[in-house]
C-alpha cells in the first residue's frame, strides 16, 4: 500500500484540479460577441452588418458555439429568430463579460498616462448646446488628456446608442420604464412653458391655458424629438387645434421663429434663460399642465463607471447649484 505525503497528497489534488481545467476549455469571447449581436438584432443579416462580417461567418461562428456547449441557442419563427432557454443564459453572461472585459481594457489604457483615455456622451442638442460647455471646461481642466466626444440626439437615439456600446454616457429625459439594462441616476426636473415675443397678446397673462393656444401657430423640434410627443399628446388630451404645428428642426431656429412673432413654442425655462434675460422673448407657464420632465443619466447596468465616467456625472450633479443661481435651471 502506498502511503503518500500531506505535501505531495496536496500536489497531487492541484495536478488534478490543473488537469481538469485543461479539459474544460474557455469560450470563445468572439463567438460570444457575435451571439450578442444575433440576439441583440434578431437578425444574421443584420448581425453580420453591426460586425463588418459576413453572415456565413457570423453563422459559423455561432454554429461553432453550439457545437462547442451541446445546445441550441436560437430557433426560427417564420422569418425571425428568437434565443432558446440556453441561449438566454448564453447571452446574458456573455454580456456582462464582454462588458467587463471591454471595462479592463478601457482601464487598461488609463495606464499609459494620467488623465488619458476617451469618454463619449450622448445628450439632447439643446443640453449639449447650453448646459455641457461648461462642464466639459471643468472635465478638461482635470482630465486634459482625455478625448470627449459628445453625441447630440434625442435620448431614444442615444440609449440604443448605449445599448450599442457607442456612448458611455447619456444625458436625457423621461426614457421608459423598458430601460432596465440600464443604470440611472436623477439629474434635475424641468417643465416645458410656452414662450412668446414680449409684444404677442398672451404676454399679458401670468398663466396660459392650454385652450388660448387654439388657431395659434406652434413650432415643434421634429426628428422624433421625445419633447414633441409629449406636447401632441397634452394638446390632443385637452382637445386644442392649433392653426399649424411646423417641425422646424433645431432649437436655436424655434426660438428665432418666435422672436420675429411666427408662432409660438413649448421649451423649459434653461433653454430660453438668456433671451428672457434680454427681454427679447417672454416665457408663461401652463395652468396644470402636467408637462414636467424627468432627466437622469444613464450609462450600461454591467459596466462599472470609469474614473472620467464618475467625474463627468459629479460634474454634471454640481453644475445643478451653478445653473440654478442663474435662474437658466430649475431643478426638483
Amino acid at each position: 500500500m502506498l502511503v503518500l505525503s500531506g505535501v505531495e497528497a496536496m500536489n497531487g489534488m492541484a495536478n488534478a484540479s490543473y488537469s481538469h481545467a485543461i479539459m474544460i476549455a474557455p469560450l470563445d469571447t468572439r463567438q460570444l460577441m457575435t451571439v450578442v449581436a444575433v440576439a441583440r438584432t434578431r437578425s444574421f443579416t443584420e448581425a453580420a452588418k453591426s460586425l463588418h462580417l459576413t453572415q456565413s461567418a457570423v453563422s459559423h461562428a455561432v454554429k461553432a458555439l453550439e457545437n462547442d456547449i451541446g445546445h441550441r441557442l436560437f430557433e426560427r419563427e417564420g422569418r425571425r429568430i428568437r434565443p432558446t432557454e440556453p441561449g438566454e443564459f448564453i447571452i446574458r453572461e456573455a454580456t456582462e463579460i464582454l462588458a467587463r472585459l471591454e471595462s479592463m481594457r478601457e482601464r487598461i489604457g488609463n495606464f499609459d498616462g494620467w488623465g488619458r483615455g476617451r469618454l463619449r456622451v450622448g445628450a439632447t442638442p439643446a443640453c449639449a448646446h447650453l448646459v455641457l460647455p461648461e462642464i466639459i471646461r471643468e472635465f478638461k481642466q482635470s482630465f486634459p488628456g482625455c478625448s470627449i466626444s459628445i453625441s447630440p440626439s434625442s435620448g431614444k437615439q442615444n440609449i440604443e446608442r448605449l445599448r450599442r456600446n457607442e456612448v458611455d454616457l447619456v444625458l436625457a429625459f423621461n426614457v421608459g420604464s423598458d430601460a432596465t439594462d440600464l443604470e440611472s441616476l436623477e439629474w434635475f426636473e424641468d417643465e416645458l412653458q410656452v414662450v412668446m415675443p414680449p409684444f404677442h397678446p398672451l404676454a399679458q397673462k401670468s398663466e396660459i391655458d392650454l385652450n388660448d393656444l387654439s388657431g395659434e401657430t406652434l413650432h415643434l423640434h421634429g426628428g422624433g424629438n421625445p419633447a414633441d410627443e409629449i406636447i401632441k399628446d397634452k394638446l390632443h388630451s385637452q382637445g386644442v387645434r392649433p392653426a399649424e404645428l411646423i417641425e422646424v428642426g433645431s432649437m436655436e431656429a424655434i426660438l428665432e421663429m418666435v422672436k420675429i412673432g411666427q408662432g409660438l413654442a413649448f421649451v423649459p425655462k434653461w433653454v430660453a434663460g438668456l433671451d428672457l434675460t434680454k427681454g427679447s422673448l417672454t416665457l408663461r407657464p401652463v395652468v396644470d399642465s402636467g408637462l414636467k420632465r424627468n432627466w437622469s443619466c444613464f450609462w450600461a447596468r454591467q459596466h462599472e463607471l470609469t474614473l472620467f465616467e464618475e467625474t463627468f456625472v459629479g460634474l454634471c450633479l454640481e453644475a445643478k447649484e451653478r445653473l440654478l443661481g442663474r435662474n437658466i435651471l430649475e431643478y426638483a
